[in-house]
């Protein structure tokens, strides 16, 4: 039974008004970014997040984790742009906790959109500050100025320059001027110079020489030594024993250390930890009965309707089940885990003034904080997480685990700890992506529309998530509608009736966000059943989207006509072994894409995707190529997503135990992409997911348009 204490206790029932914010759970307390309940950043943030050094760089806190996705060098572009400063005089840090105010998780596709703004309000201050003193030092009026790249420039060619400027001391601002100062760098529709110009990532020689340290596994610290938490084999077994005697013949091996549910070897040398863990006797209390059998039962959708309507009603119009439809499909998609090439990691050093240090690849350093600190009963002042660049996390590392079992560890031996996971404790310790099951019934209009549109379906939670939750807090909020497991559902077309329902279930396997949350899995389906109305209708399904799109969501037929030229879609018919197929969604409600796929597929082969062309729009782009790679991210998920990835369930166990067990897209499975970025008229919103709501479903629908019958269940296999 999960314990929690008052405190914990108190904190996460904060939900209602604020956030959940500390949870216990078996192995210790875990942290879940459920809400922005830090709310959204402040002038006073943001006066934090800039400055200019005494060498005469500008430096930039990022408030934004940095695992990929490039904001470091998009966040130095806003700054260049706004103040005029070369790009090269700019540099991003990412600090730790006690360096900035405390700011919301890397999620979402947020950090430009919400953060992107304030920050260039941040920089007209800075600039407009400089510009002042600049004018002090030259003896001139300070609109007379103009930037110069390194600093400002006089009319009579009179210059200062930036490390001048800051004259030996650091020139800060200061929340007032932050809310007063007008910036014009985000701006749709103006001339920019820095921002919407490709730029190389930030780090990029240390990625790839490693000459500097830049992750968690980089740290080394003095007299630091290595430890590995022990994990039930079984989901949701316990371990009742852990006999380590035969551990003790092991070079390097230090010893056993136990903290209620918390059980972990610790090792001179990285190298000893395998063969301890191996030596290692554990008893396990478990019934192994969980299966994917187990799991599908749980989401039975058909079952749910006959008991009559959904617990979470989101489009209300009454259906007939008996009425006849064109379109009547059983959908589903399985659990997938998130794969990170980098396996969460975490240093973690008491100093001998007592503060506790953490140095980890998070998206969330506020949290791992807050966790650590409630669990260990410390001050947060007197916890600090170093949040490092991360190797992926899509949605991952959101959680607090390794840097707790870290602190755990370096409290216990009284050195710094390094933990890190393994590519069995990804799969097996880490949640999942929701599996889900959809029943969708759509009938079409007389005039070649949609009449009728119900979408039905059962999920694993993403949101309250028992990965997250205690037993008190997963029935606490079992009456709320997960707001993760529903992202996604309401279609972006017209249709005379709606209703749209689910159930978010609570699966014997964690489960939680994966890249999009429910975005991917329910428009794969939503777009599923639309190919399939198109083809019922005998229409091209394209033009059947284009058709039938709401009116107010013309940036989405906007992506579609452009993929549409892209690809070249009025000349792509399938042919022997070729096939074409098209799809679109909106992320958020707030960005657009629209794929078209080509699958080749001979006879008894399995199908090969040749091309894929994705048009996009998230407004305002503010490095191109990094936008490009993100969107290359999602295709290639895509792809996974529908010919790949399954993550299985067997006697109690997840099955796979590394990357060699799990299916995953390699190399040669990436095809061509093209990839043609519209809608920079608007402003700037969220790009990381945004592709994820079309890929798998073009794929599949490729493959429909070839065989001529509808995919219904992912991986497709045949």
């Amino acid at each position: 039974m999960t314990e929690l204490s008052r405190r914990s206790l108190l904190k996460a029932l904060g939900w209602a008004t604020g956030g959940i914010i500390v949870f216990g759970g078996a192995g210790g307390a875990r942290a879940f970014p459920t809400f922005p309940y830090r709310g959204a950043p402040t002038p006073e943030d943001a006066a934090v997040w800039l400055s200019l050094r005494p060498g005469g760089e500008i430096e930039v806190f990022s408030p934004r984790a940095e695992f990929g996705q490039g904001i470091a060098v998009a966040l130095r572009q806003i700054v260049s742009e706004e103040t005029g400063v070369g790009l090269e005089f700019v540099r991003c840090r990412l600090p730790g906790t006690g360096m900035i105010r405390p700011a919301r998780a890397t999620v979402g596709s947020d950090s430009i959109k919400d953060f992107g703004p304030l920050l260039a309000q941040a920089a007209a201050a800075l600039a407009a500050a400089m510009r002042a003193r600049a004018a002090t030092l030259i003896g001139v009026p300070a609109e007379s100025l103009t930037p110069s790249g390194d600093g400002f420039k006089a009319a009579s060619g009179a210059t200062v320059t930036l490390s001048r400027l800051a004259k030996g001391k650091p020139l800060i601002i200061d929340e007032q001027a932050v809310a007063t100062a007008e910036p014009h760098s985000l701006r749709p529709g103006r001339a920019h110079t820095v921002v919407g110009q490709a730029q190389p990532t930030d780090d990029i020689d240390a990625i790839v020489t490693a000459t500097r340290p830049i992750y968690a596994d980089d740290i080394r610290l003095p007299d630091m030594v290595h430890g590995a938490a022990i994990r039930p084999e079984l989901v949701g077994g316990r371990i009742e024993a852990a006999d380590d005697t035969a551990c003790r013949a092991v070079p390097g091996y230090l010893g056993l250390h136990r903290d209620g549910d918390f059980i972990a070897v610790l090792a001179e040398r990285r190298g000893a930890l395998r063969p301890a863990l191996a030596a290692l006797e554990v008893t396990t209390r478990g019934d192994g009965k969980v299966d994917d059998a187990t799991i599908a039962a749980a989401l039975d959708v058909d079952a749910a309707l006959a008991g009559g309507a959904l617990e979470h009603v989101l489009e209300s119009d009454d259906m007939d089940p008996a009425a006849d439809y064109d379109v009547d499909l059983t959908l589903d998609v399985p659990m997938a885990g998130h794969v990170p090439m980098e396996p969460r990691t975490a240093v973690a050093r008491f100093r001998d003034d007592g503060k506790l240090e953490i140095w980890t690849g998070t998206q969330d350093a506020f949290f791992a904080r807050a966790v650590v600190a409630d669990e260990l009963h410390l001050d947060e002042d007197d916890v600090v997480v170093h949040g490092l660049r991360t190797g992926g996390a899509f949605g991952g590392k959101t959680l607090c685990t390794v840097e707790l079992e870290a602190a755990r560890l370096a409290r216990a031996a009284g050195r710094p700890v390094k933990v890190q996971w393994s590519r069995r404790d990804e799969f097996a310790g880490n949640f999942q992506r929701q599996p889900s099951r959809h029943r969708i019934r759509a009938r079409l209009a007389p005039d070649g529309g949609i009449d009728a549109w119900w979408h039905a379906f059962r999920a694993g939670h993403v949101i309250f998530t028992s990965a997250a939750l205690g037993p008190i807090l997963q029935f606490a909020t079992s009456f709320v509608p997960d707001m993760g497991s529903k992202r996604g559902a309401l279609p972006p077309y017209r249709a005379r009736r709606k209703r749209i329902e689910f159930e978010d279930v609570r699966l014997p396997v964690p489960t939680g966000p994966w890249r999009g949350l429910g975005a991917g899995p329910n428009s794969w389906a939503i777009e599923t059943a639309i190919d399939a109305l198109a083809r019922q209708a005998n229409r091209d399904p394209l033009a059947f989207r284009v058709g039938a799109i709401a009116a107010d969501q013309p940036r989405l037929a906007a992506v579609l006509r452009q993929v549409a030229t892209l690809s070249n879609w009025s000349d792509r018919r399938p042919d022997a072994g070729r096939g074409y197929g098209v799809a679109c969604g909106v992320y958020k409600g707030m960005s657009y894409a629209a794929v078209v796929a080509e699958v080749a597929m001979a006879d008894g082969d399995a199908p090969r995707v040749s091309g894929l062309w994705c048009a996009h729009d998230c407004g305002l782009v503010i490095n191109p190529d990094q936008v490009r790679a993100q969107i290359e991210g999602n295709l290639v998920w895509g792809l996974g997503m529908a010919l790949h990835e399954r993550l299985e369930v067997r006697d109690g166990r997840i099955q796979a135990d590394s990357h060699a067990d799990y299916p995953l897209p390699r190399f040669s499975d990436v095809p061509a992409i093209d990839i043609a970025l519209i809608g920079q008229e608007h402003v700037s919103s969220g790009a990381g997911e945004t592709a994820i709501v079309a890929a798998s479903a073009a794929i599949t629908n490729a493959i429909s348009a070839l065989t001529g019958t509808t995919i219904t269940r992912l991986p497709y296999r045949g």
